[in-house]
């Protein structure tokens, strides 16, 4: 995985990352597509599951507590440790090292280095809250018609379709 690829230390990994943090996130513009979804959802009851790690949605100003990031997000940082200290934001991080300053974040708990909220490893924990909040979704709309968009997905992403697949497959509407 290029993310996490064979690097001599963490702050050759924070160098890294926050390249492509701030090329792909940061300085990200929304599409015309995506101003066009945000529209069409304006005033209607959604909830967006997203495999994107790269904080579009939430940088286009869709609701943040009706968004889960299942692959987590890389705008966002956690303990290496492989304990579940929580989550904190990395943008000042990113900001840092893209102006030469760059240095190592720890975690505030145990001093461990910090990593991106992404499944990099066995380390990596969803967003539990997000996870409760799409299942509430569900449930509350389950005898309701649903429109499920599967976005930029094809067959190639089975750990992405499948899931979506079978929901809609158990409820019919």
């Amino acid at each position: 995985d290029a993310l996490d690829k064979d690097f001599d230390s963490w702050d050759e990994k924070w160098q890294f990352w926050s390249q492509l943090i701030n090329e792909y996130s940061v300085e990200y513009e929304p599409s015309k597509a995506m101003k066009q979804l945000k529209e069409l959802l304006n005033g209607k009851n959604y909830f967006i599951a997203t495999s994107t790690f790269g904080h579009f949605f939430e940088k286009d100003g869709f609701d943040q507590e009706k968004i889960f990031n299942i692959f987590g997000d890389w705008t966002m940082m956690q303990c290496s440790s492989g304990l579940n200290h929580g989550t904190h934001s990395d943008l000042a991080t990113v900001k840092r090292y893209i102006n030469g300053q760059g240095e190592v974040p720890k975690c505030e708990d145990c001093n461990s280095p910090m990593e991106l909220h992404m499944p990099l490893n066995a380390h990596f924990f969803p967003d539990e809250d997000a996870n409760t909040r799409f299942r509430w979704f569900l449930a509350r709309n389950q005898t309701k018609k649903v429109v499920v968009l599967e976005l930029g997905v094809d067959p190639t992403s089975p750990q992405l379709l499948d899931p979506m697949v079978k929901l809609v497959e158990q409820f019919k509407d």
